[in-house]
């Protein structure tokens, strides 16, 4: 008899109907995992969980006289005994001229020019029990301003995926803490002392990898801004060599801090996005602001939390841009607190949350005094520790670094920096000043002024039908409360002008008394200057500011047309408010930037803040274009 011919579409269903029967036979033939027979031939140090976030199981041999009592009178739960010798089986596996790290615990040390000193990891402090968690930051994980960039930022990659299900994640983290010093003649823009490097080895034929070390299984690293870290899916010792390359040009020594963590970094960096802002400054003081902390609203436990946190989480440093003594430790936080100019642990840097600006959110603000007039500064916001705890034992305990910003002083004495006021709380920028009056009298000034304004306008609000029945209200979109702080926003930016450097060359900014003399006794303009003869540039926009204040010539960042639209919008038309137009608006109210830049007056402004959004958001369009044009590509 002939045998059957398949057609292809029958033989491939037959090989796969034979290999399916196979399978369902070899499942009911051979015994599962769990049968009771089954029986496994593997090393027992080979023995690793299935998941990293629990540690490895490892048995550890602890000489007798480690303490008075002996491991047969010891608590078997006792976690401090446990964790003891864990340490002290760590120690004594370390080979010669190897360090031992321990968990969460950062060695410091001193390393010349062309040397390179070694460390270990051990297998059995992947074993070891994870730090103490510390209280976290009220609603920790919202904002990726607050959270932990874990992911690897190149240089040594993580281990394929098959390997990071049996392994433990380690966390390998450095800080250089000072730099040698430049022996040679100095470059208009000298590069710094040259970066360390960071090298690891999982090969237990290279113990102390360094310059030269070559093979599979090692990795190397430079450090940035005198910052490294890395992340690794480890089953047993890694070797760590720092390395200091030779540069003729310098001399003396780095001091760094290196640490391992299956928890977290132990040292922390955010090099890519800022989250400090310049708000305003005068001649020798700034107010800094960083990002809003949280998105929730004022009865939100979370943003209660924020605001009454003693002391706020964050610290800045700041450093003159000219002083190039900073330059390659950008990113350090141990480098950046012995070696930047302006710290918190002196008495020129106050700290305190706000919840200033168009949203009022929480927010911590950073006044820092002491800088000199025309001097460009780096700005750096920073965390010490993990903003509750620091130092060894802790995770995070090595602190974090955000992005620098730069910014600048003013070079006139003029405009003085006020915030924090009674009535218009939302004020925080350089005013007109005058140098004999104190700061203390020039806001009380100021506040009171606007405040005894404002009482004028709750009298004609309080004529308005505001709780009648809806058929009488004036608006039903809009309150009398809208109305109210529509126009405390507009009277307090008005009365309260911003005030910046006569001297400045911005087109978007109003000269103003220009017929009055400097408050050094010159003179600003010709006598038949134009703009003498005009009251826009001859006066101030607020009569008290001339009469009382009398700061001399300075300019005006004038108050934001949207400020002006809003009062009409909010408000009755009963009060009789509206808006210049045409060359009269231009002439009285300025207009924001789209890049983020202050160009007009707006209370709760911060220089680039209302940009860095859009910078981002069109980031994703031109990364979602790239995208659907390469797979429209790949599909033709």
């Amino acid at each position: 008899m002939p045998c059957l011919k398949l057609s292809p579409l029958q033989s491939r269903f037959a090989a796969s109907l034979a290999a399916t029967l196979l399978l369902i036979a070899l499942y009911l033939i051979l015994p599962y995992p769990g049968y009771p027979g089954f029986a496994y031939a593997i090393d027992v140090d080979s023995i690793i969980q299935e998941d990293h976030n629990h540690p490895i199981s490892v048995d550890v041999d602890i000489p007798h006289n480690l303490d008075e009592t002996t491991p047969e009178s010891a608590p078997a739960s006792n976690s401090e005994s446990t964790s003891a010798e864990v340490i002290v089986n760590i120690a004594r596996r370390a080979p010669d001229g190897v360090t031992a790290l321990e968990n969460n615990a950062a060695e410091e040390g001193e390393i010349g020019l062309g040397e390179t000193h070694h460390f270990m990891f051990p297998r059995e402090a992947l074993a070891g029990p994870k730090s103490d968690p510390t209280p976290g930051l009220p609603g920790d994980d919202e904002n990726e301003f607050i959270g932990d960039f874990l992911s690897d930022q190149g240089g040594l990659n993580r281990q394929n995926s098959t390997l990071a299900k049996r392994a433990t994640t380690v966390y390998i983290s450095a800080n250089v803490c000072s730099q040698p010093s430049l022996t040679a003649t100095r470059e208009a823009r000298d590069a710094g002392p040259p970066q360390l490097q960071l090298y690891v080895s999982r090969s237990e034929e290279t113990q102390q990898p360094g310059p030269g070390s070559r093979g599979p299984g090692i990795d190397m690293k430079n450090f940035a801004g005198g910052h490294v870290s890395t992340i690794f899916d480890a089953e047993g010792d890694l070797y760590i060599g720092i390395s200091a390359p030779r540069n003729d040009r310098y001399s003396g020594k780095y001091k760094y801090e290196i640490a391992a963590s299956i928890d977290q970094p132990f040292h922390k960096a955010e090099p890519n996005v800022p989250y400090l802002f310049f708000v305003d400054g005068d001649s020798g003081s700034a107010l800094l602001q960083t990002n809003d902390t949280t998105q929730t609203n004022p009865d939100n436990e979370i943003y209660k939390k924020w605001m009454s946190l003693d002391p706020p989480p964050f610290t800045v440093f700041a450093h003159n841009i000219n002083d190039s003594s900073i330059i390659g430790l950008e990113n350090s936080f141990c480098g950046l607190k012995a070696n930047a100019q302006i710290r918190k642990d002196g008495d020129n840097v106050q700290i305190s949350m706000t919840n200033r600006g168009d949203k009022n959110k929480p927010k911590e603000q950073f006044y820092i005094k002491g800088l000199n007039k025309s001097s460009s500064y780096y700005g750096f916001l920073a965390m010490e520790g993990n903003s509750t705890k620091s130092g060894n034992g802790v995770v995070g305990g090595g602190g974090k670094v955000w992005k620098a910003m730069n910014f600048t002083t003013k070079a006139e004495n003029n405009c003085a920096l006020i915030h924090n006021l009674d009535f218009c709380s939302d004020v925080a920028y350089a005013v007109p000043s005058n140098p004999s009056l104190s700061l203390p009298d020039l806001i009380k000034l100021y506040d009171t002024h606007a405040a005894s304004l404002y009482k004028n306008f709750s009298r004609s609000l309080a004529q308005i039908p505001c709780n009648t029945d809806p058929k009488s209200q004036y608006s039903l979109a809009r309150s009398c409360n809208d109305c109210a702080a529509a126009y405390k926003q507009w009277l307090c930016a008005v009365t309260i002008p911003r005030c910046a450097d006569y001297s400045s060359t911005q087109t978007f900014l109003r000269p103003r008394n220009v017929a009055q003399d400097f408050t050094n006794g010159t003179t600003s303009i010709e006598l038949d200057s134009p703009l003498r003869q005009l009251v826009l540039s001859n006066s101030s926009r607020n009569p008290m500011i001339d009469e009382q204040i009398k700061p001399g010539p300075y300019k005006e960042v004038l108050p934001c047309q949207d400020l002006c639209h809003e009062l009409v919008q909010n408000c009755p038309a009963a009060l009789g408010f509206s808006c210049p137009e045409g060359r009269w608006l231009n002439a009285s109210y300025g207009a924001k930037s789209e890049n983020g830049d202050v160009t007009c007056s707006y209370l709760g402004a911060a220089y680039f803040l209302n940009g860095v959004g859009k910078t981002w958001e069109g980031l994703d369009i031109v990364l979602g274009v790239v995208v659907g044009v390469w797979a429209l590509v790949w599909m033709l």
